[in-house]
């Protein structure tokens, strides 16, 4: 296999694992959002539902819930395709980081702006969602990115499901060429070329926004 043919396999790896990154960690984003909110909050029961997903998924290895999800699933009827497992798989898991890293954020938000924004009249619900809510996101920036950075590699383990990813794709190479400094050198090459430029947009994005002087110092 030629060089360039070595290349042009590995980047279609890359945009499947792009793909299926970029999907799973929109609805992490608003998954994780979205339960953030009745942890904050305290809410009865659905809280305390909640943290124990939150626990789960941070208290075993991802490969497992992603063979778990595409094996598992179908003995109740439940059957996906490799992308869509994987999906669900990386979207479980980031969902339930990015939960902690927004119930952080919220709590960090300066108690004195809660209580200005009450004093003007504001309701319990409409100082979160104009005050906490955005000043939160601000502050959990940094962490969700790393949580969201960490997704995107973790798409290798997608590799035992099938999918057709950066890592499979390279595996699959060295299978026929035996060039496995060559073929996984490259690979991790992209995997480290992506991270790098998505933590620079990211860092570029806080400041151009001015997020970073807004967060609470300490």
């Amino acid at each position: 296999m030629s060089f360039g043919t070595m290349v042009t396999t590995l980047l279609g790896g890359l945009w499947n694992s792009l793909t299926v990154s970029v999907v799973a960690a929109a609805l992490a984003v608003i998954g994780g959002l979205l339960l953030a909110i009745p942890v904050s909050f305290r809410t009865p029961v659905l809280s305390q539902i909640i943290r124990c997903y939150v626990n789960v998924i941070r208290c075993t290895p991802l490969i497992v819930q992603i063979a778990l999800i595409f094996v598992g699933l179908p003995d109740v009827g439940i059957k996906l395709t490799p992308f869509g497992a994987g999906v669900a798989a990386l979207a479980l898991w980031g969902g339930g980081y990015l939960i902690e890293v927004f119930r952080s954020g919220f709590q960090a938000v300066d108690r004195d702006q809660i209580v200005a924004a009450r004093a003007l009249g504001m309701s319990a619900s409409s100082a979160f969602m104009h005050v906490v809510l955005p000043l939160g996101i601000r502050v959990s920036w940094p962490a969700m990115t790393t949580v969201l950075l960490t997704l995107f590699r973790s798409s290798s383990f997608l590799i035992i499901v099938g999918y057709a990813e950066l890592t499979f794709v390279a595996n699959k190479i060295v299978s026929d060429t035996f060039e496995v400094f060559e073929v996984f050198g490259m690979a991790a090459l992209l995997y480290l070329i992506i991270s790098v430029l998505t933590g620079l947009a990211a860092r570029w994005f806080e400041h151009r926004t001015g997020w970073a002087s807004a967060r609470p110092a300490g």
